[in-house]
C-alpha cells in the first residue's frame, strides 16, 4: 500500500529554536512565532498512514523533521547517519521507534517510546506528550509518564555510571559503606524490581549491596544492536561497574541470566570477586524446555506468537507481558513495579536478550571456576530441573568448594516469593558469605 506522506526537513534555524524547549515547557515560544512563516513554507500537514519508516533519504543537511502526522500503526526512524529528530505535532497510535543517534525532540502521542542510540544526548519532549511506557538513552532523560520504579518505596539509593564500555548504567545501593559488598545481579528483563525485598533485608544483615541494571533493562542504556546483549558484553559491563565503582572483591549473586554472568565473572575475573551464588542456574538452556519453546514459538493461538514475532510492531501483547511476570509475592506494589518495567524494556532488548541467552552453553567451561560457589534452586523451577543441578554440580569439578540449597516448593523465581522466601534466600546468602570470611 502507498501512502501520500509528506516528508519535510526543517531548515538549520528553526531547529535552533526547537532545540531551545526545555524537556516540559511550553509547546510554543517567540522564535516558533517568529519562524511561522518560514515554518509553513517547508512543512506540511501530512496524510493518514498505517506503518511508516524514515530512513537515509529523509535526512536534509543531517535533520529528519516530521510535521502534522497522524500514524495508525508504527513510526520507525532508522537512518544510518546520526543527527537530530524533530517529530512535532506528531500522533501514534501503536510505537514510536527510534533507532539513530542524536537529539529526538517530540510532541505528540505514542503509545510507548523507544529510543535506542549508542549516545548520550537530550532528548526532550513537550509538555504535551502523553507518552505509556518510556525507554529512553541518555543523559537528563525526561519521563511523563510513572516510571516502574514509582509504583515501590525501597530503602536504597539509585544513581547512574558511565562506564568505559559506553553504557550509563544506572543502580541502587544499600548498607554500610564500609561493609562487605554483595552485588545483586537480576534475570533476564528483571531489573532491579527483583531485588528490591532481597537488597534491603541483606543491607540489614550488614552488607553493602549494590543492584546493578545491565543494559536493555530498567533506566540503563538500551543499544539497538543485537550483539550488544552478548553474554561477553553484559559481563563487560557489571566488571566495568565493579572496577569504576570501586567496589574491593564483592561477592555476586546472580538469578538466571544474571547467574550466568556470575559464571563468566568467576571464569574470566576471578580475581575481581570473592564468590559466586546463582539461583535458578543452570550449564545452558535447554532448547526444547517447555517454558523456552513457549517463549520462542508461542502459544499456538493467536494471543502469543513466541518472541521473535513483532517486529512489526514493535510490542509485545499484553497477556504475555502478565504471564511472564507471575510471581508468588503478594505485595500488590511489587507486582505493578514488576509488569511496569516488563512493559518498559523495549521489544528488541527482549528479542536480543533472549537470542543470546539461548547461544549460551558453559559445559565444557565451569571446571575452570576456583572460587567459592553457591548454588539455590527451587524445587519447582520449570526451566532448570533437577537433572540440570545434577550438570551444574558435577561442572564446577575444580571450585573451592560447592554448598547446593533445594527450596522445596519454590520456583525458578525463588527469591520473589513471600516473606518466608526472602528470608530464606537472605539467610542461605548470609551464611555462605560468612563461612568465607
Amino acid at each position: 500500500m502507498t501512502f501520500n506522506l509528506i516528508r519535510n526537513v526543517i531548515p538549520f534555524a528553526l531547529l535552533a529554536s526547537i532545540f531551545t524547549l526545555s524537556a516540559c515547557g511550553n509547546s510554543s515560544s517567540s522564535n516558533d512565532d517568529e519562524n511561522t512563516e518560514e515554518q509553513e513554507e517547508h512543512s506540511h500537514h501530512s496524510d493518514n498512514a498505517e506503518d511508516l519508516t524514515l530512513g537515509d533519504e529523509d535526512v536534509q543537511d543531517g535533520f529528519i523533521y516530521l510535521h502534522d502526522t497522524t500514524i495508525t500503526g508504527v513510526l520507525t526512524v532508522a537512518t544510518t547517519s546520526s543527527g537530530p529528530t524533530v517529530l512535532r505535532n506528531v500522533e501514534v497510535t501503536g510505537n514510536l521507534l527510534i533507532k539513530r543517534s542524536g537529539r529526538v525532540d517530540f510532541s505528540g502521542s505514542a503509545d510507548v517510546v523507544h529510543v535506542g542510540s549508542s549516545n548520550t544526548d537530550v532528548y526532550a519532549f513537550e509538555g504535551e506528550a502523553q507518552v505509556n511506557g518510556h525507554h529512553f538513552m541518555g543523559q537528563n532523560n525526561t519521563f511523563n509518564t510513572k516510571s516502574f520504579a514509582d509504583y515501590q518505596t525501597v530503602d536504597w539509593t539509585e544513581k547512574t555510571i558511565d562506564l568505559s564500555t559506553g553504557i550509563r548504567l544506572a543502580y541502587t545501593v544499600t548498607g554500610d559503606e564500609e561493609a562487605t559488598p554483595v552485588v545483586l545481579i537480576h534475570g533476564l528483563t528483571d531489573g532491579r524490581v527483583s531485588w528490591s525485598k532481597v537488597a534491603p533485608a541483606l543491607a540489614g544483615k550488614g552488607y553493602r549491596v549494590y543492584v546493578p541494571e545491565y543494559r536493555g533493562n530498567g533506566k540503563t542504556d538500551k543499544p539497538i544492536e543485537e550483539s550488544a546483549y552478548s553474554l561477553s558484553e553484559l559481563t563487560s559491563d557489571i566488571i566495568a561497574f565493579i572496577s569504576e565503582t570501586g567496589i574491593k572483591k564483592p561477592h555476586i549473586v546472580g538469578h538466571s541470566l544474571g547467574s550466568f554472568i556470575a559464571q563468566e565473572l568467576s571464569i574470566s575475573y576471578a580475581d575481581k570477586i570473592s564468590s559466586i551464588t546463582l539461583i535458578g542456574s543452570g550449564v545452558k538452556v535447554d532448547p526444547t524446555n517447555g517454558v523456552v519453546d513457549w517463549l520462542v514459538n508461542g502459544t499456538g493461538d493467536d494471543s502469543f506468537d513466541g518472541i521473535y514475532a513483532y517486529d512489526s510492531t514493535q510490542k509485545l501483547p499484553e497477556s504475555f507481558l502478565k504471564a511472564w511476570a507471575y510471581n508468588t509475592d503478594p505485595d500488590e506494589d511489587f507486582q505493578a513495579a514488576n509488569l511496569e518495567h516488563l512493559r518498559q524494556v523495549p521489544y528488541y532488548a527482549w528479542k536480543f536478550l533472549v537470542k543470546n541467552l539461548l547461544k549460551i552453553d558453559n559445559s565444557k567451561r565451569l571446571s575452570s571456576i576456583e572460587s567459592d560457589v553457591q548454588i539455590i534452586w527451587g524445587s519447582e523451577d520449570a526451566l532448570f530441573d533437577k537433572s540440570a543441578q545434577e550438570s551444574l554440580q558435577k561442572g564446577l569439578s575444580k571450585a573451592n568448594s560447592v554448598t547446593f540449597h533445594e527450596v522445596e516448593g519454590a520456583d525458578h523465581n525463588t527469591h520473589w516469593g513471600d516473606e518466608s522466601a526472602v528470608k530464606t534466600v537472605v539467610s542461605y546468602i548470609d551464611e555462605f558469605i560468612q563461612e568465607k570470611k
